[in-house]
């Protein structure tokens, strides 16, 4: 009788098939990686709407915007703040004022508004400004669960910011200066009403995203922190700072030392602080997003014309720039 030979694959036929395999995954990859992306981009752009939304029905209950951060030093609250980030009295951020417009009222109820933020609202286990709050992190920023701990216990860090103007954000003369000025401050405990955006609630950004770090020393997100959720247009010595520069580094009052890291949108330079300020960033490809005074959100490329996006951030330089 004749011997019966098993079927099966040769080793060159096994080595084709598992090569034919690698090279449909590494086509597949890059598509389901853009998926992913998309989705995540996505979720970031209705945080950013949320956000408008919030600002939009804070306005229509107090008439204007919240300010960037209040101070709650020797004159009071809305008193002469000072140029100094460190100051032990400031208070609550637009964050924590827009909370209830956020479907986040228990929240904010756990908030003492007689007390500064570095006090029992961010040192005890359970205060409000230790939580990692989904809708002010951007999806596809990689998860920082430090938090801000520098000479207190701890504020938890989110990735969306409010425009401080086409200025730095703690300098008295630039908020002073009406070319810069933006829908808040905080310097100047300032929230704008919409009749002060002279050149549009189109043509003006109300917020927009910031990169964090996984560095308690490094304030940059910080949401229950004055400087934390805060962005502006120049930086170390007044240089106008577009999205995702790479010309800069942020520069803040509580900075990292991080000025060595490989990924240039995460490094912060300790030394400017006082004379520097935090730029849009984001891990989002080719740019950032930003919802603008009238809500809607709109994609800016980190290749805008530098004196365009300065004309954004300003809510009454008298530029209206029609379409860009």
């Amino acid at each position: 009788m004749p011997k019966s030979r098993r079927s099966g694959f040769t080793l060159i036929e096994l080595l084709v098939v598992i090569a034919i395999i690698a090279i449909l995954i590494a086509l597949l990859l890059p598509a389901v990686q853009q998926a992913r992306e998309a989705a995540r981009r996505s979720q970031c752009k209705n945080n950013l709407k949320q956000i408008g939304l919030a600002m939009h029905n804070y306005h229509d209950v107090h008439q204007q915007f919240p300010p960037a951060a209040v101070w709650q030093g020797n004159s009071g609250v809305g008193g002469t703040a000072p140029e100094n980030a460190r100051d032990a009295s400031w208070g609550a951020t637009w964050v924590v004022m827009a909370l209830p417009f956020l479907d986040q009222a228990p929240l904010y109820n756990q908030y003492d508004s007689n007390l500064p933020a570095r006090s029992a609202n961010s040192n005890s286990a359970t205060s409000p400004l230790r939580q990692n709050l989904p809708f002010i992190s951007c999806p596809s920023h990689p998860f920082v669960g430090t938090r801000l701990t520098q000479d207190f216990d701890g504020f938890a860090k989110g990735n969306y910011a409010v425009n401080v103007g086409a200025g730095r954000f703690l300098r008295q003369a630039d908020f002073s200066n009406g070319s810069y000025k933006g829908p808040m401050s905080v310097i100047g405990q300032y929230g704008a009403k919409f009749r002060d955006i002279t050149d549009g609630t189109s043509q003006a950004i109300l917020a927009s995203e910031i990169c964090k770090v996984d560095n308690g020393g490094d304030d940059r997100g910080a949401w229950g922190w004055c400087t934390g959720p805060t962005f502006g247009g120049r930086g170390i010595n007044g240089a106008p700072m577009t999205p995702n520069t790479t010309s800069l580094s942020d520069s803040s009052h509580y900075a990292s030392n991080d000025n060595t890291n490989r990924n240039f949108n995460l490094r912060n330079d300790p030394d400017n602080a006082n004379n520097g300020g935090v730029a849009a960033r984001s891990f989002h490809v080719g740019g950032v997003q930003a919802v603008m005074c009238d809500g809607s959100v709109r994609f800016f490329s980190e290749n805008i014309d530098q004196a365009t996006y300065l004309n954004l951030l300003s809510i009454a330089d008298g530029n209206v720039l029609g379409e860009f």
